[in-house]
């Protein structure tokens, strides 16, 4: 019976506290303040393997702070026969040598890779063999077929000298996957001190796919090609009451790109969570135009307690011109809804897109400080490679403001809003340990600091 061990690797890149956490799923992202999150991608993966007779591991080496050499002798202890190493724009280098150590150490496995930047490129580990296959977006289809023998989709590999990408882009059906493997992690290993409020925590996801899906900046199409698909509230309500009831976890982050995409699926969720009385507390991300007061007060009273928004600029041109689909008004009411409600928000703003000027960029603090928000995320806009702004900035439409002026601004934004008084204030309170100061410290840090 074939094995194969799915990776989440450790980010070894020098910073002020040494290692970095990223996301390797559908954003290609590094996390706020670098915080390391379940890898869920790799437990649907598991469990979709396991599923049809396969030995299936998971090395937890960002939770567990494990370097690429213990993840090495970890692969000695019952060599598989695959490895899978999910990549991200940033940690790119870094995962490719973590497979030229496997390689190295272990000559007959075969290495597969996935991620955004490989499903848009996947010569940057095929062309000189540091892997043997990748998986292009979501890895469940292409995992299987790579363990069978059957490379006929969502597959590239190296054939006749060159990269090729084998047979048509698959969407899997979210009602074939089972419920994510967390028997295979330690699930009480996910504490932190920022933004949860309980510990320990677990991802999850209702839904995949964003219905806009027309932002410029994002490369979430990679993984999704631009559908929109949701899973039955029975496989839903069976998942939350398994981390609940036998894992006992207390706390879960969705991981949806666009959670209440779906009212009538969300409604149902937090009616389940209400009616069988399950104690959990729960934050997720959507978009200020998908949300209402009514639903707003249910997910509440659901036990979600923060969301996430993209509110990226204070400025309706550049919010048009990369298309994303909302007005200032729109995230206005939504705030607002929100702490009428009771429900934390975490607000995502990004400087030196398309349509941005110096005036916005200035202007853009006091929009936060109007819209109330509890944390903000401030970034310069990085053009990933499968975006429609890469591709713009490639034809030479260039920014007002350059790249390394808007990383200035996002900088000292962030400083600004995480070091004042009430913001410091309200997360020692959260301490507990000197564990959790350490946390706390290195998480604003990383949050105020650059990250790249």
């Amino acid at each position: 019976m074939a094995k194969i061990t799915l990776i989440d690797p450790l980010g070894s890149e020098s910073g002020l506290f040494r290692h970095k956490h990223f996301f390797r799923d559908w954003s290609g992202a590094y996390t706020l303040g670098y915080v390391p999150f379940v890898p869920l991608d790799l437990l649907y993966a598991a469990s979709y393997l396991v599923k049809f007779g396969y030995r299936a591991e998971v090395i937890e080496a960002s939770i567990k702070h494990l370097e690429h050499r213990k993840v090495i002798n970890l692969l000695k202890v019952d060599p598989p026969d695959f490895v899978f190493i999910p990549s991200n724009y940033f940690s790119l280098n870094d995962d490719r040598h973590l497979a030229w150590l496997i390689r190295e150490s272990f000559p007959k496995v075969k290495i597969i890779f996935g991620g955004a930047p490989v499903t848009y490129n996947p010569s940057l580990v095929l062309a000189d063999g540091l892997a043997d296959f990748v998986a292009l977006g979501e890895i469940e289809l292409p995992l299987l077929g790579i363990i069978k023998g059957d490379n006929s989709r969502n597959i590239a590999l190296n054939k006749g000298g060159g990269v090729i990408a084998s047979g048509k882009r698959e969407l899997i059906n979210l009602d074939d996957l089972p419920i994510p493997a967390r028997n295979l992690i330690d699930n009480q290993a996910y504490r932190y001190a920022f933004f949860n409020k309980r510990n320990p925590v677990t991802a999850m996801s209702i839904s995949r796919g964003c219905p806009h899906g027309k932002c410029k900046f994002c490369n979430a199409a990679l993984y999704t090609l631009g559908q929109m698909r949701y899973r039955n509230i029975a496989s839903i309500t069976e998942e939350l009451n398994e981390i609940a009831f036998k894992y006992n976890i207390k706390e879960v982050f969705f991981r949806d790109q666009t959670f209440t995409a779906s009212r009538e699926l969300v409604y149902a969720f937090c009616e389940e969570i209400i009616r069988n009385n399950v104690d959990i507390s729960w934050r997720a991300n959507t978009r200020v135009d998908l949300v209402d007061e009514e639903l707003l007060a249910l997910m509440r009273k659901a036990g979600c307690y923060q969301l996430s928004f993209g509110f990226e600029s204070s400025s309706q041109k550049a919010l048009d011109t990369n298309e994303k689909g909302i007005t200032i008004e729109q995230s206005k009411q939504a705030a607002r809804w929100c702490r009428q409600s009771g429900i934390e928000v975490l607000g995502n703003f990004m400087l030196g897109g398309l349509g941005d000027t110096v005036d916005t960029a200035r202007d853009l603090f006091k929009f936060v400080l109007d819209l109330g928000v509890d944390y903000a995320n401030f970034n310069n806009y990085i053009h990933l490679p499968g975006t429609a702004i890469y591709d713009e900035y490639r034809d030479n439409k260039l920014p007002v403001i350059p790249g390394s002026m808007a990383k200035k601004y996002a900088t000292l934004l962030n400083l600004k809003f995480y070091f004042r008084p009430r913001i410091i204030s309200r997360q020692l309170k959260k301490i507990r340990s000197f564990a959790d100061l350490r946390f706390l410290f290195s998480m604003l840090i990383n949050t105020a600091l650059p990250r790249l």
